[in-house]
């Protein structure tokens, strides 16, 4: 398979699979706000976030791994696959018994950290103690993941992602039938969690065949190697940890207890789907990105920032935008009018990521490179603490907005550092990124505000499906636009062609003979 269509099938699958997951947890959202209450739900959301910090302690071993299996597979260096395969493992079953260790200290003590009731630290320590047991097999399963992504297999990982996603529908809805609560979705989705994760160890263990894996050979000096290059990405980690709405649950859950942090939710889950599709979109760069700087292909390099980050600007944007016009309607259909005062929040907490898109692709490349250490002052000093100081002197004051402009700010503050530095690092001007991605993607998003402001002036505001639907209108003209408009002769034969693959494999797929 040549490079580009690899990049497309892989980026693809992981969209599926993200995808599949995304819906459910918003469809089922409101549902399950319902069935458990503000304050339970806000306890089960909160745990999730306690556990999300647990991912610092990978300290960029998994990223790390994942450029080491791209870099020596490209140079079938089995010997070098062997031991850096082998010493992830061990660090890995290493982190998941310390985890486990850290989840039941926290547990035992949620009264004392959070602002919740007698019954409420008991709900929470029992989902953490959930957590902390899971830890012991996830954290060594998740080097197969790694494994898997270095290797450029995302198709397989995606149909394990996409599996787990349809199970873990059937999980909510056997909760709510039987009128369960938190801890019983919590079992279940650990459950199956824990079954995905087999089955990838088992796609991994095939790919691996004939290399050899065990802990006898694993060794500090690889590991060593493994955090020169790493403690950057972990820097970068404990920042994204931070930021991305962990530390606005955390801070929420421990000044205004858990129903804010259920409020939060309208506007934290209209950002996060936003964030998946952004990572989705430049998920299956870096190890391409590896690959191609271990061959010395740095024109390659620079083509495919400038032309991923057009394509992912033109994907993402319009969505965002759209959001961001309609939630105003949006979330009191969507989630009952006690979340209608949400919409200034979901807007301002959405607004960066008009801007985030234009930085994924680049950041993927500068990672499979190696050159990310070069970014860590700013993330510490102006993203992480700028986004810890500000939520906590705004909570009081404005509450679930107080941590929301706590979370934008710093990164609206950051962005021209971040792309002045994908610029001077891959070596493109400003006038050329302004030429290639912004003139051709960022005029066009006022087909998608004017088309979003005429919906609302429509009955279609008065429904979900109506809502959805002024979305997919406003998002298909800048489409339409951008097709027509923002790309030169060569992307549109490729689109073509790309197009005439799709219909040829779906007429094979279905036995049908106009695979012309």
């Amino acid at each position: 398979m040549s490079e580009k269509r690899r990049l497309v099938s892989n980026t693809l699958a992981n969209g599926a699979a993200q995808f599949t997951a995304l819906a459910s947890a918003l469809v089922f959202m409101p549902l399950l706000i319902k069935s458990f209450g503000a304050n339970d739900y806000g306890l089960y959301v909160l745990a999730s976030a306690v556990a999300s910090y647990a991912s610092i302690v990978d300290l960029g071993v998994g990223t790390a791994l994942v450029k080491n299996v791209a870099e020596h597979s490209a140079r079938d260096d089995s010997e070098g696959l062997s031991r850096y395969t082998s010493t992830a493992l061990a660090f890995y079953l290493t982190v998941g018994v310390l985890v486990a260790v850290v989840m039941a200290t926290v547990a035992f003590n949620t009264q004392h950290v959070f602002n919740v009731t007698a019954g409420g630290a008991q709900l929470l320590r029992n989902l953490l103690l959930l957590v902390g047991l899971s830890s012991l097999w996830t954290w060594p399963a998740a080097t197969a993941g790694y494994i898997l992504a270095g290797k450029q297999r995302y198709v397989l990982m995606a149909r394990t992602a996409i599996g787990v996603a349809f199970a873990n529908v059937g999980v909510m809805i056997a909760v709510l039938v039987t009128h369960q609560g938190p801890l019983a979705l919590m079992i279940g989705n650990m459950a199956v969690g824990l079954v995905g994760l087999s089955v990838n160890a088992l796609f991994a263990a095939r790919e691996l065949r004939g290399t050899r894996v065990s802990l006898r050979i694993a060794d500090f000096s690889v590991f060593r190697r493994i955090m020169s290059f790493s403690w950057a990405v972990f820097v970068i980690q404990v920042s994204t940890v931070i930021v991305f709405q962990q530390t606005d649950r955390g801070v929420l859950g421990i000044f205004l207890g858990a129903t804010a942090v259920t409020l939060y939710e309208a506007a934290g889950k209209m950002q996060g789907l936003v964030t998946q599709l952004t990572n989705f979109a430049g998920s299956a760069v870096m190890p391409l990105a590896a690959q191609l700087d271990a061959q010395g292909r740095d024109s390659a390099l620079q083509t495919l920032f400038l032309r991923g980050t057009k394509y992912v600007a033109a994907m993402i944007n319009p969505i965002v935008l759209g959001l961001m016009v309609l939630s105003p309607v949006l979330i009191p259909k969507w989630l009952g009018p006690a979340f209608s005062n949400m919409a200034v929040s979901a807007q301002v907490l959405l607004s960066y990521q008009l801007l985030t898109a234009c930085l994924v692709i680049g950041e993927g490349i500068i990672v499979g490179q190696g050159k990310l250490k070069k970014r860590i002052p700013n993330v510490v000093f102006v993203v992480t603490l700028g986004n810890l100081v500000l939520s906590l002197l705004l909570v009081k004051r404005l509450g679930v907005l107080g941590v929301v402009i706590g979370t934008t700010l710093p990164y609206l503050v950051d962005y021209p550092f971040r792309l002045r530095f994908l610029l001077r690092e891959l070596r493109v001007s400003f006038g050329h990124w302004l030429r290639a991605v912004v003139l051709p993607t960022y005029p066009a998003l006022l087909v998608t505000a004017g088309a979003a402001f005429l919906g609302l002036a429509t009955p279609l505001r008065q429904s979900l499906l109506g809502i959805a639907l002024i979305l997919a209108i406003s998002v298909g003209l800048y489409w339409i636009v951008v097709l027509i408009f923002g790309t030169d002769d060569i992307e549109k034969a490729e689109i073509r062609v790309l197009y005439a693959r799709a219909r040829a494999g779906i007429a094979r797929r279905t036995g049908g003979s106009d695979a012309k």
